[in-house]
This record gives structure tokens, C-alpha cells and sequence, in this order.
């Protein structure tokens, strides 16, 4: 026999159950389509007057992100055998907005470029670089994204299980045309990507992410009388004050907001 606050407890437990199923079912219809889906770290679309009169057909994206996390997955060996690691990863969703003018602006572009003959590819490269001190940021370990199947199988078995759930692609599955600009979020063809790296040192507690590709931004500077190309790239830090004996996604967090910022391009 239930007693009576053995009764209730049940009943609450029913009903929270029962109101649990309800706002899942209801969730499309209240608009979860819409919803961040978790990707809540978001830089901006955004370029200064200058960027847009030096360069026509500037375009940038506006980057969503989750959390940095980690993912245990067996990755085969040279031997035929596999291996268990520990993988680390980042989930972005991207779409293109259109660039904002000064009200009453009616200045053109000084660059004036044939037409593009077709649209431009968005090729992403995020890149994860470690180090102790904040202030100092002195690299310690410059790790480029690897494509990991095992592990990208792993993640969209993590980060997209509900139905109708976006497939977060690697970066070479996920280069395609970058989209035409869109001001709402219903009318954005949204790209979802994952970047994974191997091989983080476990003592990590500070590092960032920077996430080239995203812009076809760019400048010219003079260094000592030599020309040199500035690519407009997003960069986001973190911070990890973990054990690497009890490594959990949950130590990981932003460190500040993501920023753009001009760094010279690779030669």
C-alpha cells in the first residue's frame, strides 16, 4: 500500500512526465526551428564602411557556436587494430547576412572587380592553439582540424539524436557555395559543421579557436616595405580549469566574446 505523500510524489512525477511529452511534441510549433539549439555564442555579421568600399562582394558570416567539448572514440590504427582516444570538438552553425550601410551612404567601392563568374566556396579552417599564460598567449601546441570520420559519426550521435536535428558535417564534407544573405533566421540556409582535433595535451587550461574561411575579408599592409595579405578570420578563447584525470566537457567555457580580427594570411 502507497501512502498518501507517497501518492502525491507519484502523481507529481506523472505529471511532469506528462507535461515533459507535451512540450516536446508541441516544440516545432512553438517555434524550435528557430531556437539556437544550443549554439548560443554568436559573433556578429559585421564589416566597417572602409572593409565594404575597399572590397565589392565582401561577404561575412554570422557564426553560432556550442561549447568546446570531447568525445571518446576508438580510432583505427595502421595495424588494423583500433585505438581509443580522446577527441576534441567544436559545433558551429553559420549563415550569411547581408552587410549593413550607414543610413545615407552613397559611396561605391574604390575596387572595382570583374563580375565573379560563380558563387564562392565557403572552405572552412579552424585551427586550435594552446597556451598557460591569458595575457601572453605564447603558443604551445598549433593543432589544424583533422578530419575524423569515427569521431564526426560519434558527435551527430551526441549532438543531433532528435528528429529533424541538423547533420553537423566535417570540413571537407561541409564546403559547399556560400549562401545568398538572408536577414531572418526561417529564411537562412543555415550551414552546420563540426571541426575535431587530435592529440590536445590533457594539461591544457587556456586555448583559442580561430576560424578562417568564414570571410572573404581581407586588407593589404606595408611591413618593411613589403606587401602582405591580412585575412579577416574569427577568433574565440577559452578557458578549461580541469583534471586531466577527470577530463569532463562540462570544464570547458568561453573565455570572453568571439572577436574578427586581421591576421596575415599563409605564404
Amino acid at each position: 500500500m502507497l501512502f498518501d505523500h507517497q501518492r502525491l510524489d507519484r502523481r507529481q512525477c506523472l505529471q511532469r512526465a506528462a507535461a515533459l511529452v507535451g512540450a516536446l511534441a508541441l516544440g516545432p510549433q512553438i517555434g524550435w526551428a528557430e531556437t539556437t539549439r544550443g549554439f548560443d555564442q554568436i559573433a556578429a555579421s559585421t564589416a566597417s564602411l572602409t572593409e565594404q568600399n575597399r572590397q565589392r562582394g565582401l561577404w561575412v558570416l554570422e557564426v553560432q557556436l556550442k561549447p568546446m567539448r570531447l568525445v571518446w572514440v576508438d580510432m583505427p590504427t595502421a595495424d588494423g587494430k583500433t585505438k581509443r582516444e580522446q577527441i576534441w570538438y567544436l559545433a558551429y552553425r553559420a549563415a550569411n547576412r547581408p552587410l549593413v550601410r550607414p543610413a545615407g551612404d552613397d559611396t561605391e567601392p574604390v575596387n572595382e572587380l570583374d563580375p565573379v563568374p560563380q558563387k564562392p566556396l565557403f572552405i572552412p579552417e579552424l585551427t586550435l592553439i594552446t597556451y598557460d599564460n591569458p595575457a601572453e598567449q605564447k603558443p604551445l601546441q598549433v593543432l589544424r582540424d583533422v578530419v575524423l570520420p569515427p569521431a564526426v559519426t560519434a558527435i551527430n550521435l551526441r549532438e543531433s539524436h532528435r528528429p529533424g536535428e541538423p547533420v553537423l558535417k566535417d570540413t571537407v564534407s561541409v564546403i559547399q557555395p556560400v549562401p545568398d544573405p538572408a536577414e531572418n533566421d526561417a529564411d537562412a540556409q543555415w550551414i552546420y559543421g563540426v571541426a575535431t582535433w587530435r592529440g590536445v595535451d590533457p594539461n591544457t587550461d587556456f586555448f583559442k579557436v580561430v576560424l578562417d574561411g568564414f570571410t572573404n575579408g581581407y586588407e593589404v599592409r606595408d611591413q618593411n616595405g613589403q606587401k602582405q595579405m591580412w585575412r579577416k578570420v574569427l577568433v574565440q578563447e577559452f578557458a578549461r580549469p580541469g583534471d586531466r584525470f577527470d577530463p569532463n566537457q562540462a570544464e570547458f567555457g568561453f573565455n570572453d566574446k568571439p572577436r574578427w580580427e586581421f591576421q596575415p594570411a599563409a605564404q
